[in-house]
């Protein structure tokens, strides 16, 4: 495993130079992130990712992966079918940018049962669940066509709460190129890192790195990594031992070179 960063971290920066401020911190990885106010945008020409990887690559920084908001906006669970087909037609515009990219992997936020602040649900979560199912049996074969695959975050979407939700749902749509991206702190709300990866295993593609203090209820609760309840070698051992040994993608704010040290230090001692 090694130390990689979500380009929001460097959020005043073209790709380019997100690539040496991800390389200067000391980090070996970077998560690009595409959307409609971001320098990359989903209708910009594959060619530009193709040339990205290419300056990359020169400056000894992997690219990880495409990550976006814009599922927040539109995903394969909302009650309006053209907006279903939106979150459908992104997903293969990212799958499209990705595979030119070179990265392997394009975050998804599959549905939204309702945000961490709503009090009455946005969809039922049946719903939810039989939408995201449906949609995934199509959209694998466009994952699989470009070998990209299509990895879903646990977020605080209300939807898919518990691990063996998530695994029996990617081993219903049963395909290589549809699996998960873990996030460590978002989880620690309603679970536990450690039993999350054991129940995922092999169905882990990409993990996010952040830390939560889960005596601090709510958004409060993120903070530097190792100064909360993240059991770190714990959740790297359960890692290791599903053969994860891909990017931990920090994404959050603060100083880039204090969280590349802190991810480091974490490797190293795990």
């Amino acid at each position: 495993m090694y130390a990689a960063v979500n380009a929001w971290t460097f959020p005043k920066l073209t790709p380019v130079e997100q690539i040496e401020a991800a390389r200067a911190a000391g980090f070996e990885g970077l998560e690009l992130v595409v959307g409609p106010e971001d320098p990359l945008r989903p209708d910009t020409p594959p060619r530009e990712l193709a040339r990205l990887a290419d300056r990359a690559a020169e400056h000894g920084v992997r690219l990880t992966s495409l990550a976006t908001a814009q599922f927040w906006n539109c995903n394969y669970a909302s009650p309006e079918p053209a907006v279903r087909q939106q979150a459908e037609d992104l997903t293969r515009r990212l799958l499209d940018l990705a595979a030119a990219a070179r990265v392997g992997a394009i975050l998804v936020v599959p549905a939204l049962v309702g945000k961490a602040g709503d009090a009455r649900p946005s969809v039922p979560y049946a719903d939810a669940l039989a939408r995201t199912l449906d949609a995934l049996q199509r959209l694998r074969f466009d994952a699989e066509a470009r070998e990209v695959v299509i990895a879903l975050e646990n977020v605080w979407n209300r939807f898919l709460l518990s691990p063996v939700e998530a695994a029996d749902l990617l081993d219903r749509v049963n395909s290589p190129c549809v699996r998960f991206y873990f996030d460590t702190g978002n989880v620690l709300a309603y679970g536990y890192p450690v039993d999350w990866v054991n129940t995922l295993g092999y169905r882990i593609a990409r993990v996010h790195a952040k830390d939560y203090d889960v005596s601090k209820p709510g958004w409060a609760g993120f903070c530097p990594l190792g100064e909360g309840s993240v059991d770190w070698p714990g959740t790297l051992a359960a890692l290791r031992a599903a053969g994860y040994d891909g990017p931990l993608t920090y994404e959050g704010g603060g100083d880039p070179a204090d969280a590349a040290a802190r991810l480091r230090r974490i490797l190293a001692a795990a």
